[in-house]
């Protein structure tokens, strides 16, 4: 089993804070390290959409004119972070087994984009505007994967944490269906240009999205949270893992609550979710980034200190049942 992060860490942006970071993580022993997300996954790949006029950015929260965004030409992206990562793991000679690239989905992006008041909530974001979020930002999140796989990222994994919202256990909101997520989601995994491709969806998952994200053609690997929502636990499917050829990447530590759990209860959480996967399981991690951290502490550099020992205790964890058996 292999071990990674899911993207983020509670600092600031800071001169040459991807050599920092991705020197840490490298002896710590992280197998896949993501370029290091100093800034809101969400911000990082919705800021070039208000830089080129196509949304606008009011008291704290994104707006678009929805007749705007249907017929625009989705423009290219360039993420700084993500290409000054391949630049430092080059130079430095790190010797990372991957390097994961987080990109946001287009209906986690579509969520967080208004085009009436916030107050209404969903409803009044592009998510519930099915010609936004399939034409768009299909295009928008695709040019966003061949950016990652264009700088060299051998494992592209999609953050949608608003699927685990969307996706009930009975029905799926505002106009999705199965097929068009699915229909979406392989599209996409289309241009990652490498073998390994995954999603994270933080949060609740249903039996529903177990089932659908399941049934993506070209996803191979689910990341999913297990610390934080126990309960996930119980919608491990082996079959649909054997059957689809899935793979799946839990999180085994809290990207809450600012302690580092104990060595045993952490290798007895990840034992039983590999007996219940029936041994298809790889990309171990926390359970989302570790951002959040920064506001649980006055100190975020404390805060970063704590997250890198709950990577640490992820990679120890995953060493100790490589050596003694699952």
């Amino acid at each position: 089993m292999l071990t990674s992060h899911v993207g983020s860490f509670p600092l600031d942006p800071f001169k040459d804070a991807e050599e920092r970071i991705l020197r840490d993580l490298y002896d710590i022993g992280l197998d896949v390290p993501p370029y290091p997300q100093l800034r809101s996954f969400i911000d990082i790949y919705i800021e070039p959409l208000v830089e080129r006029g196509l949304v606008e950015k009011k008291g704290g929260f994104y707006f678009a004119d929805r007749e705007v965004l249907i017929n625009a030409k989705p423009p290219s992206i360039d993420i700084p972070e993500a290409r000054k990562t391949m630049e430092v793991i080059k130079s430095l000679g790190l010797k990372f087994k991957g390097i994961r690239a987080p990109v946001t989905g287009a209906f986690t992006l579509s969520s967080r984009i208004y085009f009436d008041d916030p107050n209404k909530g969903l409803r009044a974001t592009m998510l519930s505007i099915g010609d936004v979020v399939y034409s768009f930002f299909k295009e928008y999140v695709r040019n966003a994967v061949e950016f990652m796989k264009n700088l060299g990222y051998t494992f592209i994994v999609l953050d949608e944490p608003i699927l685990g919202v969307i996706v009930g256990k009975r029905r799926i909101l505002y106009g999705h269906t199965e097929d068009s997520i699915i229909s979406l989601l392989d599209y996409l995994y289309k241009f990652t240009g490498s073998s390994v491709k995954g999603i994270h969806v933080c949060g609740r998952i249903s039996d529903k999205l177990f089932d659908l994200l399941s049934r993506v053609n070209r996803l191979n690997v689910l990341n999913f949270e297990f610390k934080d929502s126990p309960d996930n636990i119980k919608v491990i499917q082996w079959k649909l893992l054997e059957e689809y050829d899935k793979i799946l990447a839990p999180g085994i530590v809290s990207s809450k609550k600012p302690i580092v759990e104990g060595l045993d209860e952490t290798r007895n959480l990840l034992r039983k979710i590999v007996g219940l996967a029936k041994g298809r399981v790889d990309y171990v991690s926390g359970d989302c980034g570790f951002g959040g951290l920064k506001g649980a502490l006055n100190d975020p550099w404390q805060a970063y200190d704590i997250a890198l020992k709950k990577l640490k205790l992820v990679v120890n964890v995953v060493k100790d049942l490589s050596k003694t058996g699952y």
